[in-house]
């Protein structure tokens, strides 16, 4: 083979696995019936879905004559009333092969599943685009003097929690209930694409999908984190399981299970300098979290912005204005990797809300004592999503240590320190220019 022909050949393999990536992440309409259509029309993916970001499923019943056109298309429990006429009418011009009996074609009736899907659920769906738009007036309003305030103040306590050298250890306790999916009799499903006898591909077309026999699982891990000169390490060692003494060192985070890591950091993810200019801001209200007076501040991530975060909300001590409360809604968590690979296999769409808590006061910063996450399936049949898991983690027995930096990095923060205070003296003195030539 010459060298022209290698490299236009590795080159094509590079648009086709491109285009297959590209492709996972995207809107898909995945139609399934056991009968073989001659003739498809396929309709337009919703606007409503695209929307709401959330998995559909659809089961259309057909009417089928001797010449194989389909005389009657009807959806039965329909999940969105106003998609169900156009749906029809598309459906209805589906041809399929005639069904034979005895040598002669008969008219026949059958199903199709019609899904949509919102595309693959993965790590990379963090830097997705928004696919969730927040409300006109988020988008309009102006942050009013209060709401600037609290920002700018949540944005110092970020940058302290973000700068601090931490390095600590605590019990990690992790109670989890999840549910199987299965058919109507209690029974697992095989998905169409995995099956290969004729029987099965019939069962799991026509089977009803739900969620059903909960599971519970706890965990009591030993967890560790230090944070110096910008890296983050993590180590767990799992002590306890569902109640039985268990002593395996250096659990690789990416296993079973692992929920919520470091969230210690998760309101820089939305009040950090370096990612407030991707959300709209307003102020909901004043709360009470242990008595105390809090701020709300909703959060919605802008159009066009990336970020696997989609819409949060913060409760700010009026007092100090350190965060005692973080909730947000996201595409992703890391741990749930089994998660999202049910989700694929079935095309269902997963929806996550994470909620912690902060009531660990140590040098003034708020470490977190409790998490929970819920996780939530659409795609089934209605449009209510299906609760597939809840998990809470609380933390216990913390113990705080001194971080030795090197002497490297205390120069270069000495550095950064003069650096800054010399943009900042600069900035002002540019500001007095004009006062002191109005006084000349």
């Amino acid at each position: 083979m010459s060298k022209t022909k290698l490299i236009s050949s590795l080159v094509f393999c590079i648009f086709l696995l491109a285009s297959w990536m590209y492709g996972e992440n995207q809107e898909r309409i995945i139609i399934q019936t056991p009968l073989k259509p001659i003739k498809e029309v396929y309709p337009d993916y919703p606007e409503i879905l695209k929307k709401e970001g959330v998995a559909a499923r659809f089961l259309i019943s057909i009417s089928i004559d001797r010449k194989g056109n389909v005389t009657r298309a009807s959806i039965w429990n329909s999940l969105y009333p106003e998609l169900e006429e156009t749906l029809e009418e598309v459906f209805s011009q589906w041809k399929f092969e005639p069904l034979i009996h005895r040598g002669e074609p008969i008219r026949t009736f059958g199903f199709i599943w019609l899904i949509f899907y919102p595309g693959k659920s993965s790590p990379q769906a963090r830097e997705s685009e928004s696919m969730m738009e927040p409300p006109e007036e988020e988008l309009s309003a102006v942050p009013n003097e209060e709401l600037q305030m609290v920002l700018d103040k949540c944005a110092e306590y970020c940058l302290k929690l973000s700068e601090s050298a931490l390095y600590y250890v605590c019990h990690e306790k992790i109670r989890e209930k999840f549910k199987r999916i299965e058919g109507p009799d209690g029974t697992g499903i095989i998905p169409p694409r995995d099956s290969t006898h004729g029987l099965e591909i019939g069962a799991a077309y026509f089977s009803i999908l739900m969620l059903g026999g909960t599971n519970k699982n706890v965990y009591v891990y030993d967890y560790q984190l230090i944070k110096k000169e910008g890296n983050i390490e993590e180590k767990r060692i799992l002590m306890e399981k569902d109640g039985k003494d268990v002593k395996l060192e250096d659990v690789p985070l990416g296993t079973k299970p692992s929920y919520a890591l470091k969230p210690v950091l998760a309101p820089v993810q939305i009040l950090g300098t370096d990612h407030r200019s991707k959300f709209s801001f307003r102020l909901a209200g004043d709360e009470k979290i242990k008595g105390k007076l809090a701020y709300v501040i909703e959060a919605c991530l802008r159009p066009g912005q990336t970020g696997y975060i989609r819409r949060g909300r913060i409760w700010v001590d009026k007092s100090d204005f350190r965060i005692v409360k973080v909730e947000v809604e996201t595409d992703f968590v890391e741990g749930f990797e089994q998660i999202f690979a049910e989700c694929e296999q079935y095309y269902l769409k997963p929806h996550f809300k994470s909620t912690y808590y902060y009531e660990i006061d140590k040098n003034s910063l708020l470490f977190p004592s409790r998490s929970e996450i819920r996780v939530e399936y659409s795609g089934f049949y209605k449009k209510k999503r299906d609760l597939k898991s809840e998990v809470e983690v609380t933390y216990e027995n913390y113990k705080f240590f001194t971080v030795k930096w090197s002497h490297e990095t205390i120069k270069k923060k000495l550095e950064a320190l003069f650096s800054n205070r010399s943009k900042l003296i600069l900035k002002n003195s540019i500001r007095l220019v004009p006062c002191i030539l109005r006084y000349f």
